[in-house]
């Protein structure tokens, strides 16, 4: 899974932004005994559906004042054209998913409530020892203008991939660099061989290599970095390493985890939630590490994932819920246990450092480089007018791979585009 919004989704956030403050349609009416109902619109399906419904119904039983009742919308595309149309209709849930990359836009059509108030006061607040035992990466991913509009749930990092079958075989050793990267490509290709298998897009890998290079391609306050000269030789690396055979990038599937199970590359390069979805020949032994670095020696790897918001329009008893809520998903056991079951990382110190989590590990070493990476890892930048961006940016990296197009010229082209969505976007 990915954080991405589909352009369906950003042309009808668009259409939204004059739709005035949104109600979450519920009933004013609570009997005395009766529970008060918070409904959570999700996108887990399967395994993750099944876990996640065991914690929400944990939850439930361990109090009677709250009762959650989740929903399952089945994708990201769908969970928030969901809740576009639900925003329009005035039937918001009370909490939902959310890429925290929404939350500019969310906040500019004044959808949500930040959690400070029940977070950082009152008599069921974090302690100190609590809010620091979030990891600091993924607590600041979901906050905007200063407050806290998303909380971290399922989170991933981008981690390295290896085949150690094939390292063996080429004796190679684990690349720190990009440059590393290059010098095993003559070798590998001629066996026909790749040295790195990614995804259809590398925008995401893009990011991380110009965060190591000293800068985010969208910085906190509103520079877009688009055609600054790390970012474009950063580009020029890949598309370069690309031509020349050393990187193969997905076709039609995607993610690069069918060129890297098929052998047809030494590595890979992708989210850390992909690490259940190899499907390794039998005989191939491989695991995870972490990525190589492009400049600076630096480490730096892109968040993934998705928070849980707020909706407006809640009444004071949901969004007490709410947080109650979200903080039963913040204790060590059920954040470790969430974690074990989706593959995710956990969210908290606390948790990763549980004998049921370090347990798992023991069993699962592939999932070691990624919970290694939270203490690195970064978010792109929260704006309003994300979604518009996220389009030219796929369309600037679609256009360097299939037309062509010199990275500079797409990329120059994108600066322009980029910065005119920050202007029209400034409070």
């Amino acid at each position: 899974m990915t954080k991405r919004m589909s352009r369906v989704l950003a042309l009808a956030l668009g259409a939204l932004l004059t739709v005035g403050l949104v109600g979450c349609g519920k009933s004013s009416s609570q009997s005395k005994t009766a529970p008060v109902k918070i409904t959570y619109w999700h996108r887990m399906t399967g395994a993750w559906n099944k876990a996640q419904q065991k914690t929400i119904d944990d939850f439930n039983k361990s109090q009677s004042k709250y009762k959650v009742v989740a929903t399952s919308q089945g994708s990201y595309d769908a969970l928030q054209q969901k809740l576009m149309a639900a925003a329009k209709s005035k039937t918001l849930p009370v909490i939902a998913q959310a890429p925290t990359t929404n939350i500019g836009d969310y906040v500019k059509n004044d959808f949500l409530i930040p959690w400070d108030a029940q977070m950082l006061h009152g008599q069921n607040k974090l302690s100190a020892a609590q809010l620091s035992d979030i990891y600091p990466s993924f607590l600041k991913a979901g906050e905007y203008q200063g407050k806290y509009y998303g909380l971290p749930y399922s989170e991933s990092t981008q981690v390295l991939f290896y085949n150690e079958t094939l390292m063996k075989k080429y004796h190679l050793s684990m690349p720190k660099t990009w440059d590393d990267i290059e010098k095993m490509g003559p070798a590998l290709k001629k066996d026909k061989l790749a040295v790195l298998a990614m995804d259809q897009s590398y925008d995401v890998q893009l990011e991380g290599m110009a965060m190591q290079a000293g800068h985010k391609l969208i910085t906190a306050d509103g520079k877009a970095n688009l055609n600054a000269p790390t970012t474009l030789a950063a580009v020029d690396k890949i598309l370069s390493l690309r031509k020349a055979g050393y990187v193969k990038t997905a076709g039609t599937d995607y993610y690069f985890t069918v060129a890297f199970g098929q052998q047809k590359a030494v590595f890979g390069i992708g989210s850390s939630s992909s690490i259940g979805s190899v499907q390794a020949p039998k005989g191939m032994k491989w695991g995870t590490a972490t990525v190589p670095s492009f400049a600076n020696d630096s480490v730096a790897e892109p968040l993934n994932g998705n928070d849980n918001v707020l909706f407006k329009g809640a009444t004071k008893a949901q969004q007490q819920g709410a947080w109650a809520f979200q903080k039963f998903l913040l204790k060590k056991q059920n954040a470790a246990y969430w974690a074990k079951k989706s593959g995710y990382v956990p969210v908290t110190k606390s948790a990763t450092n549980s004998a049921t989590y370090q347990n798992y590990l023991k069993a699962n070493p592939t999932f070691k480089a990624a919970v290694d990476a939270s203490d690195t890892a970064f978010a792109s930048t929260v704006f309003a007018g994300y979604g518009d961006y996220r389009n030219d940016l796929m369309d600037t990296v679609d256009s360097t791979i299939t037309k062509g197009t010199a990275g500079k010229t797409a990329f120059d082209a994108l600066q322009k585009k980029t910065e005119a969505i920050l202007k029209e976007n400034q409070n």
